[in-house]
């Protein structure tokens, strides 16, 4: 059968039973089918974004990272259930008449009825798809609907979903610049496009004074919807706070008044600029007049600098309590440079007088200060400790609709919730244990590279991560520390991997970067990215609890991706092999003491990235696509990924053509008992601003697909020929041998499923349990050879046995 064919095979089944899962009422929860995977790491570790409140139960509340997971809560936090819908959720809603009843917004509106252990698909009806796609670096899902009257595929994913609290069966949700409103639960849809982007959709509770209750808001306009008659109303915001942005509103139900606050950065500025200078507007009379909030602690004016704000949000049933997102807050000091602080502030009276609720920093500087100190009022786990002191993006607030006393906030690292109005915050991403390491609350946000496991002692465990570096558990993955000791700070940001000796307990290389995310292609579109990375290779000899730099050679400024061993060579003389992503190959015959770029053979394109090692010495390496950036500047070109092989030791690299389509070459693995059987995983087709940026790709001659061949290629002679046996539009992100089952082989990649061949590539079945969107690797458990490890760009690290669908 020919790929092609075999290909749209695999899409019309896989797309059959996606529409019928959703048909059937399903939308295949992790626990749904009984497998066993769990999920290891500290907890915490990413930005979460959107939480929010059942209308009944504080402790019943949705969350989402953005890496696309959706989590949800039922015992306030203590543990969390996750869910995985296309492309990540991007708006969650509770009903506020039906406490079972819960919608999340995504690609498409889903909806459970018995609280959350069940979904079905609402909008689009199901008849009406005709087919799906996965496209670009991050595999974004795309429906193909035939009714494009009523789905706008074009215009984004589903945001602002409102439940009407007066009239149960009317739903309302945005998609870009389009209104839906449906008053039977969905049967049927209307619609009005609005012109810009909606950014709030707010339904006034009873009782009501008249029948037009709701408030739509874009940047610039203020519309308000009589549902029954179909009738809009358009109000412009007053020119001086245009654009507006974090709209919140909400109603004193005590007093009768509702509030609308919203923010609104300075014209000169850029709106979305981090540290912009920001005013906080109110309207106290349901948006006919505006004004801007005067109070002293918000405007700062005695400074002679406004502070940003990037975030307000307000008790949707007791709006006089409202909290504002600060990322930057200048203190004059007497003969001192300024002070700089970030956090939150709280209104209790509608936005009269504000007082802090979380106040950070102190430092002297801004984005990069080091010098702060952390708010007192925090009972955190395991990030205060790591990032204290730092400046650490806050990125949102949810409040309870009922209480305004109780709310979350979210930054870069941990999920937090106060119960008393903020005066204490307490941690619900991860909890402390006796013994000063941590455990999980099942919100696990964080991107994982490798799992690694002690030969002399398997109890040991090291996770390899983006942002929070390298953590290690001594108890199986029961619980996990933070082990950053010796690692320069330009260095932190992420641990590629490691390799321990097998020889000496204790030892360990390490690879690391200050770039995460490599080597997805938003991180090489600048042109001085090279000679800003950061990174190199260090080495712990007590089992990863302190390390030493060990790069001479290599420099500094050497983002390393990928760290080989030469076992065949002796304890205290280690070659060893790492790939450094601007630079190329390095190779080390003392130990990883010293170290010489071995690139004779490379072509243009230095950003090595995977290094393979196979059992008869030849070493492989993989380069993903990057921009060419001729004479220092932007431009359209690229530099295509290539797959390279070395026979003596890396002194020479000698190119392999793989196929005609292949642009980027991702991962690669070797059986270890036949060194000429090669299985090479591949992206699929992307787009050129997916390298260059999109901004330059429509100013330089508009964007374009760059077509591609991805999933699996396998090689039988050492890689001198290939051939396909994975499917080519898949965005497979690694390939893996199973040491322990002969002939068994794993993938898992960027569409949502991870997938097992036990007859070397012949045939695959995807494994039960497991739709995470955006997987990296699998790992086999060495102390477990009936388990496997997957390494996520965003959920951790997920165990378990590999039980795969009929």
């Amino acid at each position: 059968m020919s790929s092609r064919n075999f290909c749209k095979l695999f899409f019309t089944s896989l797309l059959l039973s996606w529409i019928a899962c959703r048909q059937a009422n399903e939308a295949s929860p992790v626990s749904s089918d009984h497998s066993d995977w769990v999920r290891l790491g500290p907890g915490g570790g990413g930005a979460v974004f959107i939480p929010t409140f059942s209308y009944f139960n504080p402790d019943q509340f949705f969350l989402r990272c953005d890496m696309s997971g959706a989590y949800l809560t039922q015992d306030g936090g203590i543990s969390y259930h996750q869910f995985n819908f296309p492309n990540g959720a991007s708006a969650f809603a509770f009903d506020p008449t039906d406490s079972n009843t819960i919608y999340a917004g995504s690609a498409t509106l889903m909806r459970s009825i018995d609280s959350g252990r069940n979904w079905f698909q609402l909008f689009p009806d199901t008849s009406l798809v005709s087919g799906f796609t996965f496209l670009g670096d991050h595999a974004n899902l795309k429906l193909r609907v035939s009714d494009t009257g009523i789905y706008h595929p074009d215009a984004g994913s589903i945001q602002c979903i409102s439940i009407d609290p007066g009239r149960p069966a009317t739903i309302y949700f945005a998609m870009g610049p389009w209104l839906y409103y449906s008053m039977n639960t969905g049967k049927t849809w209307k619609q009005h496009q609005l012109g810009s982007e909606i950014q709030v959709i707010y339904v006034a509770p009873p009782p009501r004074t008249d029948s037009a209750n709701i408030f739509v808001f874009t940047a610039d306009s203020l519309f308000i919807l009589e549902p029954q008659s179909g009738k809009l109303i358009s109000k412009s915001l007053p020119p001086a706070f245009v654009p507006a942005f974090s709209i919140a509103a909400g109603k004193d139900t005590v007093l009768g008044k509702t509030y609308f606050y919203a923010l609104h950065q300075e014209s000169k500025e850029n709106p979305n600029d981090e540290f912009g200078s920001t005013q906080v507007i109110r309207s106290l009379d349901e948006g006919e007049h505006w004004e801007e909030i005067q109070y002293p602690r918000i405007t700062n004016l005695s400074t002679g600098s406004r502070p940003s704000y990037s975030m307000v949000a307000c008790a949707a049933f007791d709006a006089r309590q409202a909290y504002l997102v600060c990322n930057r807050y200048q203190e004059k000091r007497p003969l001192a440079e300024p002070s700089f602080w970030y956090g939150v502030l709280k209104t209790m009276n509608g936005g009269a007088d504000w007082d802090w609720v979380w106040r950070g920093g102190g430092g002297t500087g801004q984005y990069g200060v080091k010098d702060g100190v952390s708010p007192g009022n925090l009972n955190d786990a395991w990030v205060d400790k790591a990032f204290g002191g730092e400046y650490i993006r806050l990125m949102d607030v949810g409040v309870f609709p009922r209480d305004g006393n109780i709310a979350i906030i979210t930054d870069w690292y941990r999920t937090m919730k106060t119960v008393d109005g903020g005066i204490h915050w307490n941690s619900i991403y991860s909890r402390a244990e006796k013994d000063s390491t941590f455990s999980t609350t099942g919100l696990d946000v964080t991107t994982s590279y490798g799992v690694h496991v002690d030969p002399f002692n398997q109890q040991h465990v090291a996770i390899s991560y983006t942002d929070i570096g390298y953590h290690h558990s001594f108890n199986g993955g029961k619980t996990w520390l933070r082990s950053m000791k010796g690692i320069p700070s330009e260095w932190v940001n992420t641990c590629y991997w490691m390799v321990f000796d097998p020889a000496v307990p204790g030892k360990i290389w390490s690879a690391w970067s200050g770039m995460h995310d490599i080597p997805r292609g938003k991180m090489t579109r600048q042109p001085q990215w090279k000679a800003n990375a950061r990174g190199g290779v260090a080495v712990s000899v007590d089992s990863g609890k302190t390390w030493t730099p060990s790069s001479d050679g290599m420099g500094f400024d050497a983002p390393t991706t990928s760290i080989v061993m030469d076992p065949r060579t002796s304890s205290g003389s280690r070659t060893l092999y790492a790939a450094v992503f601007n630079k190329g190959v390095f190779k080390s015959t003392d130990d990883g003491k010293t170290w010489t770029l071995k690139n004779n053979g490379l072509g243009e394109n230095t950003c090595a990235f995977e290094l393979t090692f196979a059992n008869d010495g030849t070493l492989y390496l993989t380069i993903p696509p990057t921009p060419q950036f001729s004479g220092g500047q932007p431009s359209r070109e690229i530099l295509p990924g290539a797959v390279y092989r070395s026979t003596d030791g890396a002194e020479h690299w000698t190119p392999l053509h793989v196929s005609d389509q292949l642009l980027f070459p991702t991962g690669m693995d070797v059986d270890p008992k036949n060194p000429k059987q090669l299985y090479l995983a591949a992206w699929s087709s992307i787009s050129l601003g997916d390298l260059i940026g999109g901004k330059l790709a429509r100013e330089s001659g508009g964007d374009s697909t760059l077509g591609a061949q991805g999933g699996i290629f396998s090689s039988q002679d050492g890689g001198n020929s290939w051939h396909q046996i994975f499917e080519p539009l898949q965005y497979v992100y690694d390939v893996t041998v199973d040491p322990y089952h002969r002939s068994t082989l794993y993938c898992n990649g960027f569409n949502g499923a991870a997938y097992r061949s036990v007859d070397a590539g012949k045939t695959w079945k995807k494994l039960a349990g497991y739709n995470f969107h955006w997987g990296h690797r699998v790992i086999p458990d060495p102390a477990d050879h009936s388990k496997i490890y997957l390494t996520t760009y965003g959920s951790s690290v997920w165990h378990g046995t590999p039980k795969t669908n009929p």
